[in-house]
């Protein structure tokens, strides 16, 4: 059986600002995205990941370092580039209220089935699907009875988890997305039928 602990990235100064900041964009992390990181590290120290599977954004590989800093077992690090977070085409790294009044925006938050970012070179969620999906297929193939830790993004982890799991997107959105260094943990013996043991925890960053 593979188990995949999935960890968000931590809060960056992007996300604090409340800027869109997907595929295209990163901004650092701040402090206590280190600290939170190290905690997250310390929980699963005695976790041995066979290895760890990361997001080639620097937000998702400063996070998956600090992690793996606090890990009694260190698991080396494979860049993933299907593991990069969505991307907002022209978007990327404007201000959220930049755009609070386009329908657009609406749909990308409440009304994913509907949303149609193609006029500004956004990403579809289906396409986000597929690619992450895919990866995470190829992560099973490859360890089909490990431990893989994966470092990623809000949406990267949300929707691939959940679309696992047969969960349609406008419901993942209603469910809500994963917090900053949290852990979700999904299990599987076949990549047919999954088992969701942990999903968005954070009580170890308390």
């Amino acid at each position: 059986m593979t188990r995949f602990y999935f960890v968000r990235h931590g809060k960056t100064e992007f996300n604090q600002a409340d800027i869109l900041q997907g595929a295209r964009v990163d901004s650092p992390l701040l402090v206590e995205s280190i600290v939170n990181a190290k905690k997250t590290g310390a929980y699963l120290q005695d976790v041995s990941f066979a290895k760890a599977y990361v997001s080639p954004q620097k937000r998702a590989q400063d996070t998956a370092k600090a992690v793996i800093s606090q890990l009694k077992v260190r698991p080396e690090i494979i860049t993933a580039d299907e593991l990069r977070e969505f991307d907002f085409g022209d978007w990327d790294g404007d201000p959220i209220a930049k755009h609070s009044s386009d329908p657009r925006l609406y749909d990308f938050i409440h009304d994913p089935l509907h949303f149609d970012g193609s006029s500004f070179n956004a990403e579809s969620y289906l396409d986000l699907k597929k690619r992450v999906t895919c990866e995470l297929e190829k992560i099973f193939q490859a360890h089909p009875t490990d431990d893989v830790l994966v470092a990623a993004h809000a949406l990267v982890i949300s929707i691939g988890v959940k679309s696992l799991l047969g969960t349609d997107f406008n419901t993942i959105r209603k469910e809500g997305l994963v917090a900053n260094t949290s852990i979700t943990v999904l299990e599987t013996d076949d990549f047919k039928d999954f088992e969701l043991k942990t999903w968005n925890y954070t009580k170890h960053l308390e």
